[in-house]
């Protein structure tokens, strides 16, 4: 069962050791992520969390919320090199759009993936994802209607 979790002293270290495979060609580290996170701190509106697999530490999320437009962004996911290939990736992201629908704030959900990020756009489209032809920041932007 995977499950988020705020970073606490606990994963705080762990997560920024974490290897993702990809050599930062397709995702940010999570020390820049968590960087990122504390300069939005004061809007309340971008939160980190780790991600779990049971009691095992697998990944890192990063979700920004847009209140008034009802999207909810998923900045980023990561999960470490030794934990991919296991269905981690795809069952965090089905729990996120679990709780996104549950919570009944959101009309959707945009993520973002590199050109080249085969396997992410693979999940995403497979989780019901799609292209909205916009590109940001070198990122193919895709949307789930919730």
């Amino acid at each position: 069962m995977v499950s988020f979790r705020s970073i606490d002293k606990e994963n705080f270290y762990p997560l920024l050791k974490m290897d993702p495979g990809d050599g930062g060609k397709f995702v940010a580290s999570n020390a820049v992520s968590l960087a990122e996170a504390w300069l939005y701190y004061e809007n309340h509106d971008t939160h980190p969390f780790a991600v779990y697999e049971g009691d095992t530490l697998v990944g890192f999320m990063m979700v920004h919320e847009d209140r008034p437009k009802g999207v909810l962004y998923l900045w980023r996911l990561a999960i470490a090199r030794e934990h991919q290939g296991r269905g981690c990736g795809t069952a965090a992201l089905s729990q996120f759009i679990a709780l996104a629908r549950e919570s009944g704030k959101y009309s959707c959900i945009a993520i973002g993936y590199m050109e080249g990020n085969d396997r992410a756009r693979h999940i995403y489209e497979k989780l019901g994802f799609r292209p909205t032809g916009l590109v940001e920041d070198g990122e193919i932007i895709m949307r789930l209607d919730l």
